[in-house]
């Protein structure tokens, strides 16, 4: 919850600015009519109230943020870039493998989590074994293409939670940047919209999204894909 009045300073502030606005609406119905002073004042705290209301909020919790600045235990060795890739769709193709590998000399550690991806129909409920199995296989797949690549990787199936799944693995291992692999634009879930928005809020490294239907499925993937007919 936000608190209006943060310090002494600000109560002070806030002591003055009531004061003359108080003030200007006594004078402006003084000079007019004590309608206009009332009507002075009221137009006087819509506009507080909406400033208040835009203004950045110092008390927003922001867990991602916190996560990716603490101490890492098992963050990246010296001279490794790590990256957290957020499966939602399985990992493959060589241009994401490009991606993840960048342009540089460093050596790159890559962290796959797969969440746990539950419909507004399903979400609260305790029975979520489909989806944990839907995101287990996406792990598993993953991992065998990052693998195929030559990229060391690790990886695990995410807390049902998207938002402490994510701060779990930014607080564990940190990273230098985070790429999330979405269903395509016009299947984007609900989780994943707000899962990106929180990531380009909280973080200061690079967000980078990749839509399914731009990652190239791999030859493992088309035989799969074209058996479940």
């Amino acid at each position: 919850m936000r608190t209006p009045i943060r310090s002494e300073t600000e109560a002070f502030r806030f002591a003055i600015g009531t004061v003359l606005v108080i003030a200007l609406a006594v004078l402006i119905g003084w000079l007019t009519t004590p309608l206009a002073g009332v009507a002075a004042l009221m137009v006087a705290i819509a506009v507080a109230a909406i400033a208040y209301l835009r203004a950045a909020n110092p008390d927003r919790q922001e867990p991602l943020r916190r996560a990716a600045l603490a101490a890492h235990p098992h963050g990246a060795a010296p001279g490794k870039r790590h990256v957290l890739v957020i499966a939602n769709e399985p990992l493959a193709g060589q241009a994401l493998g490009e991606r993840i590998l960048g342009q540089g000399d460093e050596e790159v550690e890559l962290d796959i989590l797969a969440p746990v991806l539950i419909s507004r129909l399903h979400y609260g409920v305790s029975d979520i074994d489909r989806e944990r199995e839907r995101a287990r296989v996406r792990l598993q797949r993953s991992l065998r293409w990052a693998r195929e690549q030559g990229i060391a990787v690790r990886g695990e199936v995410g807390d049902p939670s998207a938002t402490t799944a994510i701060e779990d693995e930014l607080r564990d291992f940190g990273a230098d940047e985070v790429i999330v692999v979405t269903h395509s634009s016009e299947r984007m879930t609900w989780q994943e919209r707000e899962e990106l928005e929180r990531l380009r809020g909280e973080l200061d490294v690079p967000v980078v999204q990749i839509a399914a239907d731009v990652v190239e499925p791999s030859h493992d993937q088309e035989r799969t894909e074209d058996g479940c007919g």
